[in-house]
């Protein structure tokens, strides 16, 4: 294996389990394998970084407790290294006034995202996760001027999608989610903006993922891992797949490359 430096994991279906109850917390469906993965990953030097596209909020007390020092939250339009905020990506007013009219028309509700809240309409069926703490508006409160982005539910059978020339993306995070945001915040952006705060490359890197929102990764990293409950179309992507999350997959693949020792 290359020399390599640092590794960023997903958390939904990569490092937390999402076979089991969601009425447990992220800590509770994370292994203790990947616990230990990732704290013998930092012993070894090589740093372990979240990338989700959860909101900060719900992700600084789990880096925290994971011993994780930095953070790409918010599909890369939240990123922290080292506890500092050194990256947000904004969606314009104006932008985001039609994106929300734009959902009405398909009756769907949404919650909305920024770096430091995460909010809900009052008159939301729709609540996300119960976990995440939110601040409710009304209809007729304004806007809060720093949305980096959205959440909406999602299924296979939603048939709601952007035109090809908007600046925004719908990307499916969860089985359950999608978020939406401006093209130009990815994981990705998220990977460089760490890499040059350490003063390296993204090819020194690794990246572990499960989803569609985890390709922009796989195509910038040095060495990505598919889990084996990944999307296929992921899988082909992987310089390596390992097993599911549930079946101690961080580890074996760290084990596995050589990463760590049993």
């Amino acid at each position: 294996m290359e020399n390599y430096r640092v590794a960023f994991f997903d958390i939904d279906g990569t490092l937390a389990d999402n076979n089991l109850p969601h009425a447990l917390s992220f800590a509770e469906r994370i292994p203790d394998s990947a616990k230990l993965a990732l704290r013998k990953l930092k012993e070894n030097k090589i740093e372990p970084v979240i990338a989700s596209g959860r909101h900060y909020g719900a992700l600084a007390d789990l880096a925290h407790g994971l011993g994780v020092d930095s953070v790409i939250s918010s599909n890369g339009n939240c990123i922290h290294y080292q506890g500092e905020m050194i990256h947000q990506n904004i969606i314009p007013q104006e932008l985001l006034a039609e994106l929300l009219d734009y959902l009405d028309q398909f009756k769907l509700e949404c919650l909305i995202e920024t770096p430091h809240e995460l909010y809900c309409f009052e008159t939301n069926q729709y609540k996300g996760d119960h976990f995440s703490q939110k601040t409710f508006l009304s209809k007729s409160d304004p806007l809060p001027d720093d949305v980096i982005q959205l959440i909406v539910p999602w299924s296979d059978k939603a048939d709601f999608k952007l035109e090809m020339d908007s600046p925004l993306i719908v990307e499916k995070v969860a089985p359950v989610a999608a978020n939406i945001h401006l093209k130009t915040g990815t994981k990705a952006e998220g990977i460089h903006k760490i890499c040059e705060s350490m003063n390296i490359t993204a090819r020194q890197a690794l990246a572990f993922g499960d989803e569609e929102n985890d390709f922009t990764m796989f195509d910038v990293v040095g060495f990505p891992v598919a889990m084996g409950n990944a999307a296929p179309a992921l899988k082909e992507k992987a310089a390596h797949v390992t097993t599911s999350v549930g079946d101690d997959g961080i580890w074996k693949a760290c084990v596995d490359l050589g990463l760590i020792t049993e």
